[in-house]
């Protein structure tokens, strides 16, 4: 039975306009990245079991992503986990991962 990861990418409020005109999240679920929308759900199919989650930024124009860090999440068979990501102050400080539990 598969689970569903719900991740939403925002930004700090004091430079999310920065990010929505500069960036566009990226968004990696054991490795596989794909990009996300701010502020928009992005529905990711995963098995249960432990997964490694990590978001960050790519500024257009450019290659790396910035801010990704590697978050271990416990996703139970059938759940449906929602997870926010969101940056830090200052662009150079990671995304913080954090699960919603109900």
């Amino acid at each position: 039975m598969s689970s569903t990861l719900v991740i939403v990418p925002r930004g700090h409020w004091m430079n999310a306009w920065f990010l929505g005109l500069c960036a566009v999240p990226v968004i990696s679920v054991d490795g596989q990245e794909r990009t996300g929308r701010w502020g928009m759900p992005t529905e990711i199919t995963v098995e249960p079991g432990t997964r490694t989650v990590a978001v960050g930024a790519h500024y257009r124009g450019t290659r790396p992503v910035l801010g990704a860090q590697d978050t271990t999440i416990e996703v139970g068979p059938g759940q449906q986990l929602t997870v926010e990501a969101r940056n830090g102050l200052f662009n150079h400080e990671p995304f913080t991962v954090t699960a919603e539990r109900k």
